[in-house]
């Protein structure tokens, strides 16, 4: 979602610095069509995704054509991109390292956080990353943003609709209680309250995003939409959680990034903003229509276990966020054709696997 952000930014006439600490889900790649350096600062905290080798730091895994410049001074670092043509500048760190969040943030009082783990099969399992990344990487950048930047600036929470719980009937409006039901929504929603509690208590100009289950390229292969197509594609079975009647509504990453950047070019501060959809489906619906996009058999899809305090329905109401200007501009077949198109790409014509 980072880097639909970073294109919606770009596209706006922004200069963006990145922060991320390149975990298992991250990839320079996607930002590729921009002008970008990348920097590794040599007295970073190092938190356990990235490790030491041959006097760089680099990820656990490769990246192709890219180059990672140690750096000794990022403030001058920083100081050159602001003037130099670059669009992009990334700084290879987590944000729970606080240290290096004072040294950054100094140089602009805007800031969109979306630094998350988002997978919740992976919270099920552990919450430990959930909590590094969500509480305390959250509680790190906002604090250094109070601590420069007072009750000055704008500072943009993307949270999720995961924080508001199972939503039986009709819709959540931004005033809905919450009521989080698994690891990760816990950790978001301890975002939410660490956000109202700066508020409240310093003044903090902070507005808080909840986008309903985003969808489209550059997505990590663990989730949903993109496990569909691959398992489609390769003619394995597709695994649909209990009886696949949990209900979601399923909105296009581009859509997203717009609705973020509308609420950070004019949202109002100290605000709860939706961005959702009317494409409201059953996971089974989901699973079938893409299927039927693809041309395969529906003997493909294979019932398991449901996993633990699995939410059986979201749905948000985003009237807000239309009287900013925004609106959902792909439809659900659109972005599905888009997204199927580029996992065909990925996994076939990029030789991911051999079709037999």
């Amino acid at each position: 979602m980072g880097s639909w952000v970073v294109d919606e930014a770009i596209k706006r006439g922004y200069k963006v610095i990145v922060i991320d600490a390149l975990t298992y889900a991250a990839n320079p790649e996607y930002l590729k069509g921009h002008k970008i350096r990348i920097l590794q600062p040599e007295d970073r905290i190092l938190w356990g995704k990235i490790l030491l080798r041959d006097g760089n730091i680099k990820p656990l895994w490769e990246f192709k054509d890219q180059n990672f410049e140690k750096c000794k001074d990022i403030e001058g670092a920083i100081r050159d991109f602001l003037e130099s043509e670059l669009d992009v500048l990334v700084i290879i760190d987590s944000v729970e390292d606080h240290e290096m969040m004072l040294r950054i943030l100094k140089f602009s009082p805007y800031i969109i956080h979306l630094a998350a783990e988002t997978h919740v099969d992976k919270s099920i399992e552990s919450a430990w990353d959930f909590v590094r990344s969500e509480i305390i990487g959250f509680y790190s950048i906002i604090e250094a943003f109070r601590r420069i930047w007072g009750k000055e600036g704008f500072f943009v929470l993307v949270s999720t609709d995961e924080v508001l719980g199972e939503v039986m009937e009709g819709e959540a409006d931004e005033g809905y209680p919450l009521k989080p039901r698994n690891p990760y929504a816990a950790a978001k929603a301890s975002q939410e309250h660490f956000a109202q509690s700066y508020i409240n208590t310093y003044g903090t100009p902070i507005t808080i995003v909840r986008p309903t289950n985003a969808f489209g390229p550059r997505q990590h292969d663990e989730k949903f939409v993109p496990t569909i197509i691959r398992n489609a594609l390769m003619g394995t079975p597709i695994p649909v959680y209990g009886n696949g009647k949990q209900r979601r509504v399923w909105i296009y990453a581009e859509d997203v990034a717009r609705g973020i950047m509308e609420v950070f070019e004019k949202g109002e501060k100290f605000e709860i903003y939706h961005i959702g959809s009317d494409y409201e489906l059953e996971n089974i619906e989901l699973v079938k229509m893409i299927l039927r996009m693809m041309g395969k058999s529906e003997d493909l899809i294979s019932f398991v276990k449901d996993r633990p305090g699995h939410d059986r329905r979201y749905r948000l109401s985003y009237n807000k966020i239309l009287k900013l200007g925004w609106k959902v501009e792909t439809t659900l077949e659109e972005g599905l054709k888009a997204t199927i198109e580029y996992y065909t790409k990925k996994y076939v014509s990029g030789g991911s696997f051999v079709r037999r």
